[in-house]
């Protein structure tokens, strides 16, 4: 097997084929994960990021009858959506996720959400089961321990899942300081 073999397939996030994909920021559930304060301000400043370069999005919540809304903070960071409220722990496993991401016509999913090991891990290997590219915002995802956040983190990476942090997504897509939405990111993340 020679070195090309080896080497693997380079996922590059295309801005026009891209589609943000959070997973559950719901008050109930981020309030008790790890870190949680950090989590929410980098997923706040994806969101911002993603929203001001026009990357569509699809936000979940898990039962929110009983596990309420997405928090205040990242519903505006986000903008307007209509959530996927759903059972199954993997939003893949949800019909009415299936067919908005089909709708949005794109293959590379960046993901964020919590919790990391359930919810996430599963949504994410579904996703690369189903043909998608995926790229995990890693500093936008927790769990309520620490621990299983990192062991699924590198089961994710293992897998194929790409491993990045919010603020390295908003500047790949960007591309160049010259890019017209510059700026406005640069603010975003400071």
């Amino acid at each position: 097997m020679g070195a090309e073999d080896m080497m693997k397939e380079i996922i590059r996030i295309d801005r026009d084929d891209c589609v943000l994909v959070a997973i559950d920021y719901q008050v109930k559930l981020l309030t008790a994960i790890e870190d949680s304060k950090t989590i929410e301000k980098n997923t706040v400043k994806l969101a911002k990021g993603l929203a001001a370069l026009g990357i569509p999005k699809i936000v979940t919540t898990q039962y929110s009858k009983g596990l309420g809304q997405t928090t205040e903070e990242v519903a505006e960071a986000l903008g307007y959506f209509d959530p996927v409220d759903k059972a199954s722990f993997s939003a893949y496993g949800d019909e009415n996720f299936r067919k908005r991401l089909e709708e949005s016509k794109k293959k590379t999913v960046i993901l964020a959400g919590i919790e990391t090991h359930i919810c996430v891990e599963q949504t994410a290997l579904d996703l690369l089961q189903g043909g998608y590219q995926v790229v995990l915002a890693a500093d936008c995802c927790g769990s309520r321990n620490y621990k299983n956040h990192e062991i699924s983190v590198m089961r994710l990476s293992a897998a194929g899942i790409v491993m990045s942090s919010g603020e390295s997504i908003l500047y790949e897509i960007l591309k160049s300081a010259k890019s017209p939405e510059f700026k406005e990111i640069s603010a975003i993340v400071k």
